[in-house]
């Protein structure tokens, strides 16, 4: 095999594909780039056998052929490469790659690519598009909801929920909700299916958004879907389960309302946290009331104790509440609005936070219990 291509679209595939390169391989051959290249592209493969890419780059293939190339050494090197070229050449059935460009030699270790498992597109009963702005902003939203314990598979990822065009992304750790209700750009039936909420937050830094006319293909399978956009082909392994009916946390009624400037709201929060941090469960106090606002405090008996108020237009009955602060700060850092809503009832039930005039993402957070 003999190639030559920009050194720049080389170190973005390699950069790509290693969000499927696994820490520590199941085998040797796992850690490894399978390279194929025919006519004017090469095709890049990665997969840990749970999450697949597949980037194809333009090439001029003087010898066509294959090869797996140990990924983390492979980028390191193209990355840093003093020319807008490279050439990697592999005489006949030899065990190393030549990685050449500008004057610069390397040789990495090659591996048999008959050992690699390819990957491969998913038998899939239904397809549909979705804006990459649209897709990528409704995982932002949501993604950093789902749960990091893996002894509970079904919150460690997002829930789609997709009936004809209207599309609802979903995740919660069962301490929190978020969800987004959306448009896809086409009628895609009736589907429903959850995604690793880790691989889909890869997924963003993949996919452009910058242009709005960028648009993402979606094969969905039993067992895996795939995401194609520009020159990338992403698939992951579903969750198998059943997501259990969000819609009953959502709170129906509620008694207190209050209005509050988001970039002031995250700021204090921030500054209150450095002593919630050395609490049980970072805890932060929030008091709403008519009369003053809202008065946040956190109170550590190790450290001391902090407090601040802020403006606030609060109607109805004053509550007393507490929060872990992770929860609180995580979701005001993805509001676009510049003022929120917080829809409340009492000091030990979930609280509704909203962006002001878009109903189209909610999120719910419980309350922790203090004495």
């Amino acid at each position: 095999m003999k190639i030559t291509c920009a050194t720049k679209d080389l170190t973005e595939a390699l950069q790509h594909l290693l969000r499927a390169v696994p820490n520590n391989p199941q085998t040797p051959v796992l850690a490894g780039i399978y390279m194929k290249a025919e006519g004017s592209t090469l095709e890049l493969q990665a997969t840990n056998l749970a999450l697949g890419i597949i980037v194809k780059i333009g090439v001029n293939t003087e010898i066509p052929g294959e090869v797996v190339i140990t990924g983390k050494y492979l980028q390191e090197i193209v990355r840093k490469l003093p020319g807008d070229m490279v050439t990697l050449t592999r005489e006949n059935d030899e065990s190393v790659v030549h990685i050449n460009s500008d004057g610069s030699s390397f040789n990495l270790l090659a591996m048999n690519s008959e050992d690699f498992p390819k990957v491969k597109p998913p038998e899939t009963f239904a397809t549909f598009r979705i804006k990459a702005a649209v897709l990528k902003d409704a995982i932002r939203r949501t993604a950093y909801a789902c749960a990091n314990d893996e002894t509970r598979p079904i919150f460690t990822g997002c829930y789609f929920e997709i009936n004809g065009s209207s599309f609802n992304l979903i995740a919660t750790n069962t301490h929190r909700l978020a969800i987004v209700k959306q448009h896809l750009y086409d009628d895609a039936g009736e589907l429903k299916f959850i995604i690793p909420g880790n691989a889909l937050r890869d997924l963003t830094r993949m996919v452009d958004s910058t242009d709005p006319g960028n648009i993402v293909k979606v094969d969905c399978g039993v067992k895996y879907v795939a995401f194609t956009f520009d020159n990338v082909y992403w698939t992951s392994r579903l969750i198998d389960g059943q997501f259990p009916p969000y819609e009953r946390v959502v709170p129906r009624e509620s008694t207190t309302f209050a209005q509050v400037n988001v970039a002031e709201f995250l700021a204090t929060v921030d500054r209150v946290s450095l002593i919630s941090k050395e609490t049980e469960y970072n805890t932060i106090r929030f008091q709403f009331s008519e009369q003053d606002g809202l008065h946040i405090s956190s109170n550590s008996p190790n450290v001391g104790k902090a407090e601040e108020r802020i403006n606030a237009k609060v109607e109805g009955p004053d509550v007393d509440i507490s929060f872990n602060v992770l929860y609180i700060s995580d979701v005001l850092k993805t509001l676009d609005s510049e003022e929120c809503r917080i829809a409340l009832t009492k000091s030990l039930a979930p609280a509704d936070i909203r962006e002001i005039g878009n109903d189209n993402f909610i999120y719910v957070v419980t309350p922790v219990r203090t004495n």
